[in-house]
Parts: C-alpha cells; sequence; structure tokens
C-alpha cells in the first residue's frame, strides 16, 4: 500500500527546532547544577586560596572554601607515599619505617625522591586516589617531579580521615611523626607557619608543604588540631612570582589565625 506524505509546513520546523533548543539549554542548564563547577587547576601567576575545617565530633564541615581549586602539593604528597607503602603492607607495625618517619616529621625531599621511585612514581599517586576514594587528585604531569602533584583541600581532608579510620597501630605509623614535626626541617626551612604558628597552645598532627619556582609560590598547612583530633584543618595557598616563601607563608599562618574562632 502506497501512503502519501504531505511535507511539512516550514512554521512547524521552526517550532520543533525551537523547542529542541529550549529543551537541550534546560538540560545542559540542570546538568550544570548537579556538577557544580568543574574543578581548576590554579593559574601559575596568580593568588589563590582554599580553606576547609572539619569538626569530626559534629560531623560537619565549618569552613569550605575554594573547594573546586587544585594545587601543586609539594610535600604534602609524602602522605600517600608514606600511606601507600602501609597500605601495600611495606611499613607495618611490626617493621616501622625510620625513612618514613623522616620523611613525614621533617619533610625530607631526598628519601620522597627514593620512595617515589621504589614505589612506582605516578602509580603511587594512582593507588591512593582509587583506595582513599580521591576525586580531584591527579599524578604530575612530570613523573619524576613528585611535588607536582595536583591536590584540593576537600582530598586532603579526605586523606586525613582515612588515616583516622585505619587501626590504631598503623595510625601511629602515619601519626606519630606529623605530631613531632620539628620546627626546622631537613631543608632548614622553619615549618612551623600555618597551624603551629596560627593556633598556639593546640595540640597537632601536621604536614607542611613548601615550593617556589616553576610559575609561583605554594605554602600549605594540614593537619589534625585539638584534643583527640577533633580538627581537620587544611589551607592551600598559591601566590605569584616573586613572592617570597617567608612571606607567602606568613600571609598563610594569618589566614589560619582567621580560623581560631571555629574551634571550641
Amino acid at each position: 500500500m502506497v501512503v502519501q506524505t504531505r511535507p511539512p509546513r516550514r512554521g512547524l520546523i521552526v517550532v520543533t527546532a525551537a523547542i529542541a533548543v529550549v529543551v537541550t539549554a534546560v538540560a545542559l542548564f540542570s546538568a550544570s547544577v548537579v556538577r557544580g563547577d568543574p574543578t581548576r587547576q590554579v593559574t601559575a601567576e596568580t593568588s589563590a586560596v582554599a580553606v576547609a575545617v572539619y569538626d569530626r565530633d559534629r560531623d560537619r564541615l565549618l569552613r569550605d572554601e575554594g573547594a573546586n581549586q587544585q594545587f601543586r602539593a609539594a610535600s604534602l604528597v609524602k602522605l600517600l607515599i608514606a600511606i601507600d607503602l602501609v597500605q601495600r603492607g611495606h611499613v607495618t607495625p611490626q617493621r616501622p619505617s625510620p625513612r618514613v618517619r623522616r620523611m613525614l616529621a621533617t619533610s625530607d625531599d631526598a628519601i620522597a625522591t627514593q620512595l617515589w621511585a621504589s614505589g612506582g612514581g605516578t602509580q603511587i599517586v594512582r593507588r591512593t586516589v582509587a583506595s582513599l576514594g580521591l576525586e580531584h587528585t591527579e599524578p604530575p604531569a612530570d613523573p619524576g617531579r613528585w611535588g607536582d602533584t595536583l591536590v584540593t583541600t576537600q582530598d586532603v581532608l579526605r586523606v586525613y580521615r582515612a588515616v583516622l579510620e585505619m587501626s590504631p597501630a598503623q595510625r601511629r605509623l602515619l601519626l606519630e611523626p606529623l605530631r613531632e614535626a620539628p620546627r626546622q626541617a631537613a631543608d632548614g626551612t622553619d615549618q612551623h607557619f600555618g597551624i603551629p604558628d596560627a593556633l598556639p597552645g593546640r595540640s597537632w598532627a601536621i604536614k607542611q608543604g613548601w615550593a617556589a619556582g616553576r610559575g609561583g609560590v605554594d605554602a600549605h598547612t594540614s593537619g589534625l588540631v585539638g584534643p583527640a583530633d577533633r580538627y581537620v584543618i587544611v589551607v592551600l595557598t598559591h601566590r605569584p612570582s616573586g613572592t617570597g616563601l617567608a612571606n607567602a607563608a606568613l600571609q598563610l599562618t594569618a589566614t589560619t589565625a582567621e580560623l581560631e574562632p571555629l574551634l571550641e
């Protein structure tokens, strides 16, 4: 049977197309609302600050600013190196590692470089991203530059929460060095900027990060603060080239000091 069809009227085509455009726009808008702003890497010659403060007692974020910004991790990646060794059974309560302890406490770059190479370099980041459920942490573009690993405040916060969920013996392997971090790091830097200097009189377990060159200066403070490690605090900062590391650290400390009223 032959069915005759009539060409659609031009007006109908225009209306249909217009409806399609509106539907598509609405769908795209809805998708953007669901996803939120995409994570973005801090650009080299800008100033950027991101802050996260989590209260474990109340299971509540007290401050969450710049959560979608990726920063160069610098020495914060040493947390991932150490966690990976514990998770893979290379460092255990029965077989602790003085090298890992020194790397965490004094932020020893030479040890970090050795452990990064022996652990598979960027594979360390990929393994810990998978095991800890990190969402916006990425390996460095140059596999040899472990400090260029990208992190966000929320992922660093997740790292600490994951450590706190380990067995007490495993937890001690990672947190005792952070509680003993001396003022002078292995490279001679005063690493008590941020949390220690900004929140005097409070107990802490810290891992700091700092890096200069290749497009800016990074200074980060992160750790557990207060009785029973009640608070997780992460402050990541980036400053343009020409900013002295000491000045960047002072600015970071001032930002961290502003968090004092949030802590009971």
